[in-house]
């Protein structure tokens, strides 16, 4: 008789607790249940004649992820009911077709049924459908499959920057929860602020919650790369998994069970990566995987219809595209389960600060027989890259330089024509958007990356400092000053049709020619402040991401004109050197991220 061991819970959000309502799409179908009250995180009563759905993005079990990765043949979901109740389980199949597995009528008391996974089979989700014929309340529901081997621990790594109270906030839900934190050796908070996460308010109290096993170490800001990679080599021998975590997320704490259980049962090796939810609009999921586009060597979505999509408007029931199972090439390390072996074989990170070192470690542990994973229905609340400025801040530098590493050490084409062409097009843009610190500050990284790869070390010790500087020369700073706003803007809206685009395009390209006039602002919303928009006019502001104030942009011809040919001059620069730092990144990259690099990185900082 075979054993068998917990891969998810089925769980609610506690019904008192801020927002439960905002995110219960998330977790039952509201539109086929009916009757349904949620009592507690494990707990829903189902009034005489309601309905209860799990059709949903956390109660469901995504079984065509599990078989394109594990030889898992069955699934069996235990619950326990107090009252009568007639229980079906369904299977969909890759393009969103459902069929009934297993049932029971008039069930009452503990409650199995189980659902086949066929070789071969196009799979989708797996989950319940509760008809009541009586008052009824479910009291816990549980996913398993059998055992195979040991059950894997895992390590939990923040790293955090003067956000004490979201780093609080994570660590007391984790201390909510005891079997999460049952299966956890440790969790290590890197602490890189210049404001001490132990003098937090509720910092000494979730502390003792967590019985020992919080480490909090403290060290100069070296960005995400740095604080990751320490929470990466701090465990690696103490644990199976190091998971790594953000700190400014709303975690729901089961995906960590789900990530670890599905290491459990997979073929080998394999990095687990868990999906984005938006914390502005809590349903909204942002996509369902990443994959690298190896010629421009940019990020996509593995399906542009999931990139993103509102799970409460569009259910599990409702929308095919949410079954198929999808292979990817990285996941974001806002939460992230790396096997400690590949740790210890294949180093920490690259030391690019932050951006594209996520994507270059998936691209590296592909190179060392590792595939990356994401599994639907193990996820977090992040602010959305969209709710960002990361093209316009200090930011976008580390973007464009984690880009052209990762080309070069995992690139295919011989002079990356691709991803020069694709990020002048960026630079260009920049520049019709009046965005002038954001091109100086994209033409420091490639001039760093012609230095070649020893630019990482001195890049990484500086951090923001260097393009924030250069963006404060060009003036492309947030002002809070209300005064700053200019006058309201009308007529502006996007161009529809190719036709149109061509035109404004051509519009805005002879302004860009004339000589700027001293005119009042326009006030742009955010949305607004595209080329399409900002070229055509000589001074604008434009909403920051955060609302806290303005960029004010002014047209100059002389900048924009040597803005261009920076761009233009530095990508020739690069094309023709590009074989041969090609040769020295790739040469370099594996003692870079290594963990004695590190080792020696963490001394130095403690030394200053």
């Amino acid at each position: 008789m075979s054993a068998w061991s917990t891969v998810q819970r089925v769980v609610f959000p506690e019904p008192v607790s801020s927002g439960a309502a905002d995110v219960l799409p998330l977790y039952l179908d509201e539109g086929s249940s009916r009757g349904v009250e949620v009592l507690s995180r494990t707990e829903v009563r189902i009034a005489a004649g309601g309905r209860l759905s799990l059709a949903s993005y956390f109660a469901a079990l995504p079984l065509g992820t599990w078989a394109s990765a594990t030889p898992v043949d069955r699934f069996r979901i235990d619950l326990e009911l107090d009252g009568a109740a007639t229980v079906q389980l369904l299977r969909s199949d890759a393009q969103g077709a459902a069929v009934v597995v297993d049932s029971a009528s008039s069930a009452t008391g503990a409650v199995a049924l189980t659902v086949p996974v066929p070789e071969d089979a196009s799979l989708g989700w797996a989950w319940l459908e509760i008809e009541a014929a009586e008052p009824v309340v479910l009291r816990s529901a549980r996913w398993s499959a059998p055992v195979r081997g040991a059950a894997m621990r895992g390590a939990l790594c923040l790293t955090t920057v003067n956000r004490e109270a979201d780093c609080v906030a994570v660590l007391g839900v984790l201390a909510d929860d005891a079997e999460v934190t049952s299966r956890l050796s440790a969790i290590v908070v890197v602490d890189q602020g210049s404001r001490r996460l132990r003098d937090a308010p509720g910092f000494t109290e979730v502390e003792a919650r967590l019985g020992g096993l919080l480490r909090v170490i403290e060290q100069h800001n070296l960005g995400g790369s740095g604080g990751f990679s320490r929470g990466m080599l701090e465990v690696s021998d103490g644990a199976d998994y190091a998971i790594l975590l953000d700190d400014d997320v709303r975690l729901e704490s089961d995906s960590i069970l789900r990530m670890l259980a599905f290491a459990e049962h997979a073929s080998g090796e394999v990095v687990v990566g868990g999906q984005m939810l938006s914390l502005t609009e809590p349903t909204l999921l942002h996509t369902m995987g990443e994959r690298v586009d190896r010629r421009a060597f940019w990020w996509t979505p593995v399906d542009p219809d999931l990139a993103p999509i509102d799970l409460g408007s569009h259910p599990l029931t409702s929308t095919p595209a949410l079954h198929g199972a999808h292979g990817v090439d990285f996941n974001g390390w806002w939460m992230c389960a790396i096997p400690t072996a590949l740790i210890r074989r294949a180093g920490a990170a690259l030391p690019m600060f932050l951006k594209w070192d996520d994507a270059e470690y998936g691209l590296r542990a592909a190179q060392y027989g590792v595939p990356t994973v994401t599994l639907p229905g193990a996820a977090l609340w992040h602010m959305p890259w969209t709710a960002k400025d990361d093209g316009l801040d200090w930011q976008a530098y580390f973007q464009l330089r984690g880009r052209l590493v990762a080309a070069l050490v995992h690139g295919v084409q011989r002079r990356g024509t691709g991803v020069l062409a694709a990020s002048l097009t960026q630079d260009l843009n920049h520049v019709l958007c009046l965005q002038y610190g954001s091109t100086a500050v994209r033409s420091r990284a490639l001039r760093d990356v012609l230095e070649g790869p020893g630019h990482l070390e001195h890049t990484l010790r500086a951090g923001p400092a260097r393009p924030q500087q250069l963006l404060a020369r060009f003036g492309q700073v947030v002002v809070s000053d209300p005064g700053a706003r200019g006058r309201s803007a009308t007529g502006v809206d996007r161009p529809r049709g190719a036709a149109r685009a061509a035109g404004r395009l051509l519009r805005v390209l002879l302004h860009q020619l004339r000589r700027p006039r001293a005119v009042a602002p326009v006030a742009l919303t955010r949305a607004q402040g595209k080329w399409w928009a900002l070229g055509d006019v000589d001074t604008a502001t434009v909403d920051s991401a955060t609302g806290a104030g303005v960029f004010v942009a002014r047209r100059d011809r002389g900048v924009a004109a040597r803005a261009v040919g920076r761009a233009v001059g530095l990508r020739i620069r690069l094309w023709l050197a590009w074989p041969r730092l090609a040769r020295e990144y790739r040469a370099a990259a594996p003692a870079l991220s290594s963990a004695q690099a590190w080792l020696d990185r963490f001394d130095a900082g403690s030394d200053a």
